[in-house]
């Protein structure tokens, strides 16, 4: 009958660098304190470096959507100024448009005036001219009544009302009357056409007419003036854009609008265009801020892919278990 005899073998023991690793104590523990982590040290530094890579990349989110809303808000604010401005530009764009037509109109309105105050000139003269001929012809009709008062007078035989000279006469009297009678009715013309040539004149002249009332609307326009680059801070009017103002609260940058002519010379519209460029300057370091910001979070993110994958396939629980001690082997017995 053959008799089991077991030989012990002696235990096999890790190595002293996994040992030291898979078992790290908590810095500072006691001896007899147990191991901390999973026992795999290659899985636990994995961890700490998951964990820290993690913080990062939500700090790096938040920093991109903070950056991305303050973008946003300020490409909003920027398009806004850049509007006003284009509107601003329009209505400059307009007011030279009417300098222009007003300069055309004045260039035509100097002829037109001349020609009005050389008209009145010319019905003063045809007035005398006219006056003149009446006269003449009230002169010829006296005469005209001595001649038939003294043939009437002499009675000559020689000379009855049906001789030839007699009705000459009588002819040439009827024709001087219908002359004198169209003197009521020419001057009546004539008077009503000096009255609007002066009238004309009067509201054409440089004296509260048309022509003053263009040269009034120049004036307002300041069509003389040409853009020159106004002058962009003002006493009493400092420049408050960008100024931070508390949670809550609306922003006073200081604006009002003040037109005035010429728009493109005006201290308004200056400001205007800075605060535009300001803006637009503070887009573009908030887009460079960005896509630097941006990349720096998809770093994290591959690298948090990266050790979620390794993580993953790492299994602690057989790569750091202690090893087990073979069974003893039965000796044989005779």
């Amino acid at each position: 009958m053959l008799i089991l005899n077991y030989k012990n073998c002696e235990i096999a023991d890790w190595d002293p660098k996994v040992k030291e690793c898979c078992e790290r104590k908590k810095p500072g523990g006691k001896p007899e304190d147990p191991p901390t982590g999973s026992g795999d040290c290659c899985f636990d530094g994995w961890m700490e470096e998951y964990n820290e890579v993690t913080a990062q990349l939500n700090a790096a989110d938040k920093e991109v959507t903070a950056i991305t809303n303050h973008l946003n808000y300020m490409k909003t604010q920027r398009d806004f100024w850049k509007t006003w401005y284009d509107e601003l530009t329009k209505v400059d764009d307009a007011a030279r448009k009417v300098c222009h037509q007003l300069e055309i109109l004045l260039h035509h309105l100097y002829r037109i005036e001349k020609n009005s105050e050389l008209t009145v000139k010319s019905i003063r003269i045809l007035y005398c001219m006219i006056r003149d001929f009446y006269m003449q012809l009230d002169h010829l009709k006296r005469k005209y009544d001595v001649l038939v008062n003294c043939v009437q007078c002499i009675n000559n035989p020689g000379l009855p009302p049906t001789a030839s000279v007699r009705t000459l006469i009588t002819d040439y009297g009827k024709k001087l009357d219908a002359v004198i009678a169209t003197r009521d009715g020419l001057f009546d013309a004539f008077i009503a056409a000096v009255d609007l040539a002066n009238r004309l004149d009067k509201n054409l002249g440089h004296h509260f007419g048309l022509h003053t009332v263009l040269h009034e609307w120049k004036n307002a326009f300041h069509c003389d003036e040409h853009c020159y680059g106004g002058n962009i801070q003002k006493p009493g009017r400092p420049h408050h854009h960008h100024v931070h103002q508390g949670e809550g609260q609306i922003e006073d940058i200081g604006l009002e609008p003040m037109l005035e002519f010429p728009i493109c010379d005006s201290d308004y519209y200056e400001e205007i265009s800075t605060i535009f460029e300001e803006d637009n300057q503070v887009v573009d370091e908030l887009n460079t801020r960005l896509l630097e910001v941006t990349k720096q979070r998809d770093k994290y993110k591959a690298w948090k892919d990266g050790l979620d994958a390794v993580i993953k396939a790492v299994d602690p629980a057989t790569r750091c278990a202690a090893p087990t001690a073979p069974a003893p082997t039965p000796a044989p017995t005779k």
